[in-house]
């Protein structure tokens, strides 16, 4: 079976996750790292001790179709036992793409292009706005954790397109 052709990336800024479960109870603190799920995994770097971690680490993911979610997971880093699930979370690349199509070339800097909100079949912890910005189609999302008591993690998408790929 032939792989799916890429038609584009979407480069994940992971900047930082806020009031995070405590996954250590013994030493009241928890090691975060966040892993990316679309097709391959890619992950950010472990945050020792912290239960509102900055990363801004930047994950790139090629896509091969728009429709299909990216699935994210938070994990508190063991030495000795697997590593514990923080929560999960899915964002779509819809939004993104579908704006990254549009010509706007003429549009001024820090144009909104689209508004995203909050429902219940959304992890959206607040509104999620796909502007155009120094030249390229960024989304600035908040994602709430499920599967937990607490937590939430901030992602910057950006469209990247593939030399020769016309969307």
């Amino acid at each position: 079976m032939a792989s799916e052709p890429v038609i584009g990336k979407l480069s994940v800024r992971v900047v930082r996750g806020h009031n995070l479960v405590i996954a250590d109870p013994l030493t009241h603190t928890s090691d975060p790292y966040v892993v990316l799920c679309y097709g391959s995994q890619v992950k950010t770097s472990v945050q020792k001790k912290n239960a509102n971690p900055l990363w801004n680490d930047v994950l790139v993911l090629p896509v091969t179709n728009p429709t299909k979610p990216v699935k994210l997971e938070v994990f508190d880093e063991d030495k000795f036992t697997a590593d514990d699930s923080m929560g999960v979370a899915e964002f779509n690349v819809t939004d993104t793409y579908d704006a990254a199509k549009l010509d706007l070339k003429h549009a001024s800097d820090g144009t909104r292009i689209k508004t995203i909100y909050p429902v219940g079949t959304n992890y959206l912890g607040g509104e999620s706005h796909v502007s155009w910005k120094n030249g390229k189609v960024v989304q600035d999302l908040i994602l709430k954790l499920k599967n937990v008591d607490s937590g939430s993690v901030v992602l910057q998408l950006e469209w990247v397109h593939v030399p020769g790929v016309t969307l």
